[in-house]
């Protein structure tokens, strides 16, 4: 008798035990951040619906690119994606300390520039999407900088509206 109870009290630990693990999330979205004024966005997308379905492949495509790297290391922080007419998307990564391995950092560019972009009218569309990979906290900034656009913007020797800035920051 005193056999089984101790058998039933670790049962239950290891119940209770389960309850409480989880497996890391390979990907969280925290917001949506939108870099441009209402009336601008009003203006440039053809289509809120293609708009919401474009974001929701480059969440799944992100994840995918997560799930695939082989380093589990979180991180928080933003994904940047500028979209302009033809259409034609740019990813730009802007991670807190320490960001993802240099791997999962390609690996996230390469699936979300592969992801078909949405059609945009008279100029570009910015936006980011505010992350964690592997569990992280949610980053404590409002939104991105990555340093590709903190680096245009100390070269022309002050703050660029962000259509000047994306001119600057993608050039083809």
């Amino acid at each position: 008798m005193r056999l089984s109870t101790r058998a039933w009290l670790a049962g239950a630990l290891l119940c209770a035990a389960g309850a409480f693990a989880h497996a890391a999330e390979p990907f969280a979205k925290h917001n949506v951040v939108l870099l441009q004024s209402s009336a601008v966005l009003e203006e440039r997308v053809a289509s809120i619906d293609a708009m919401a379905e474009y974001i929701r492949a480059v969440e799944a495509a992100a994840k995918d690119a997560a799930l695939a790297s082989a380093s589990k290391r979180p991180a928080a922080g933003f994904i940047v994606v500028a979209l302009r007419p033809g259409p034609r998307a740019k990813v730009w990564l802007d991670f807190d300390a320490p960001p993802p391995s240099f791997e999962t950092s390609r690996a996230l560019v390469a699936k979300i520039a592969a992801v078909k972009p949405f059609e945009v009218r008279n100029g570009p569309v910015v936006f980011a999407l505010k992350v964690g990979l592997w569990d992280a906290f949610e980053s404590k900034r409002v939104a991105p900088s990555p340093a590709e656009w903190k680096a245009a913007t100390r070269k022309t020797g002050q703050q660029l509206e962000i259509d000047a800035l994306i001119e600057q920051v993608w050039r083809d």
